[in-house]
């Protein structure tokens, strides 16, 4: 008698094991489903800035010109701020027009110039070194004097100088760009000899921009 109670109990236990299995296997087949998000779109900024000469509107053309004819630019009216000549101990101030065409808001980082020839040639690199080391160039804000972005000689210049003051301009986004105005003062030094004399440098002055890390 104790024999069959002890077998109905094992089978009783098999029997609640079995079961335990297939409700374990049952929950391998519950539904299920997923949901999924499409035609996701990442459409990237831009950076691009252009740089004018300032004279009442954006003008393309040097800053710096000696004559009125040497600052002429094809369709738009004749420039009315030639430098004249230029000798020791003379400062001579021009403004430039940073224009953000750009989606992302920027700042100016970077500065350079590059002497594109001397006299109508190729610079020879003794008059190209006393030239830019007689000349002195600082770049501020208009109408904020001490917000500078370089103040130094050419000749340090020629190689592009993280600019002091990294002012911001706006992302462009209507018709009229947002700008920033720039004074670029440019100062001979009284001590510039003889040998540079009668030469006719052309300059061109570059503005560096990078995206600001808040866009």
């Amino acid at each position: 008698m104790i024999e069959k109670v002890q077998r109905k109990i094992i089978i009783t236990t098999i029997t609640v094991m079995l079961f335990a299995t297939l409700a374990g296997g049952a929950t391998m087949a519950l539904f299920t489903d997923v949901a999924t998000n499409v035609n996701n779109r990442f459409s990237a900024g831009t950076v691009d800035i252009a740089a004018d000469r300032a004279l009442g509107d954006p003008i393309p053309g040097p800053m710096f010109y000696t004559t009125t004819a040497e600052g002429r630019h094809p369709g738009h009216p004749l420039p009315h701020n030639p430098t004249g000549l230029w000798l020791p101990g003379r400062t001579v101030s021009r403004n430039l027009s940073v224009r953000n065409m750009g989606s992302l808001q920027v700042r100016i980082n970077r500065v350079s110039a590059q002497i594109v020839s001397i006299n109508g040639d190729a610079p020879p690199l003794a008059l190209a070194a006393s030239f830019a080391g007689n000349m002195n160039v600082k770049i501020f804000v208009i109408g904020q004097r001490d917000r500078v972005l370089y103040n130094g000689s050419l000749a340090t210049l020629l190689t592009p100088q993280t600019t002091v003051h990294r002012p911001v301009i706006a992302p462009r986004t209507g018709l009229w760009p947002p700008s920033l105005g720039l004074i670029y003062e440019v100062t001979m030094s009284r001590d510039a000899g003889n040998d540079l004399q009668g030469i006719r440098p052309i300059v061109s002055f570059s503005v560096y921009a990078e995206q600001t890390a808040n866009n």
